[in-house]
């Protein structure tokens, strides 16, 4: 199973959207950490519409079961514990719906952080959490992480260095491209792009830029490789952002984008015994 870091090194070009989208869409069953360090979160007033209440999740409250040394991965998983949302089991909602999973998708929520103030308490935090990232991949679940901005130092660096994909997040504008290229010769990210095993890791997510656009290949050739380029289409991104209601899913040019990203990191990271075992399967055929 895999672990995936969102962030971004120019800015933040819809990282949380697109975190957010993936995990909706991912194949198999995933947790999202919502793991930014600057803003409160955006998922409980946004994609959650702000029906569900602070007490029922949170970093805050994942924070607080670390210090007292008694979170597994099961405890976060657990609904008694109420550190994660099951967003699959939720009731439906009449006036402000939560938009639909796929069917028979499990994705759990952990919210970021509701008060800003316990951030710098809780530095010891980063340290630890690849750990029960890797204790859920290990039990069959999936985990995105959206770090959002990840500044020069960041102390969440940990998480890039023990995630399995780092999805780098940049609007297709020479702005971005300039500003990702001298971010990338700053020590701790250089070091992290250096070596066999490491730079493979990292990919670009694009968003379409409405003008002046930069060819994908231009980023592949300075920067890193592509992972795909995301529509320009508020509206549809606006689904995971803002919990925007969207009766015609098929025809949401963004959720379009979100799906052929997914089948591309999905088919990269599937568990080598499924790629064997596909692999046989055409061959078969």
């Amino acid at each position: 199973m895999a672990v995936i870091a969102f962030t971004s090194f120019s800015g933040s070009p819809g990282v949380s959207t697109a975190a957010l989208a993936f995990a909706v869409h991912w194949p198999r069953p995933v947790v999202l950490f919502e793991a930014d360090t600057a803003n409160v979160t955006s998922a409980m007033p946004g994609f959650f519409r702000s029906n569900l209440p602070p007490t029922i999740a949170g970093l805050d409250k994942v924070a607080v079961a670390y210090a007292r040394d008694i979170l597994t991965w099961q405890d976060l998983l657990d609904p008694d514990t109420k550190l994660s949302i099951a967003v699959h089991d939720l009731p439906t909602v009449g006036q402000m719906p939560i938009p639909a999973l796929p069917t028979g998708h499990r994705l759990w929520v952990v919210p970021g952080f509701f008060h800003l103030t316990i951030v710098d308490g809780v530095r010891g935090l980063w340290g630890r959490l690849p750990r029960l990232f890797r204790a859920l991949s290990d039990a069959g679940i999936d985990v995105v992480v959206d770090l959002s901005r990840t500044n020069p130092n960041d102390i969440r660096l940990p998480i890039l260095d023990q995630a399995d994909r780092v999805l780098v997040c940049a609007s297709a504008t020479m702005v971005d491209l300039n500003r990702v290229y001298r971010r990338l010769e700053l020590p701790d990210l250089a070091d992290r792009l250096q070596g066999i095993g490491r730079a493979e890791k990292y990919r670009l997510l694009l968003g379409e830029a409405p003008a002046e656009a930069v060819a994908p290949s231009d980023f592949a050739a300075h920067l890193m490789p592509v992972l795909a380029t995301l529509p320009f289409d508020p509206d549809g991104a606006a689904t995971f952002s803002l919990g925007k209601l969207d009766p015609r899913p098929n025809r949401n040019i963004y959720r379009q984008g979100i799906r052929r990203a997914v089948t591309v990191l999905g088919d990269e990271t599937r568990p080598t015994e499924q790629k064997t075992d596909d692999s046989l399967e055409r061959k078969a055929g």
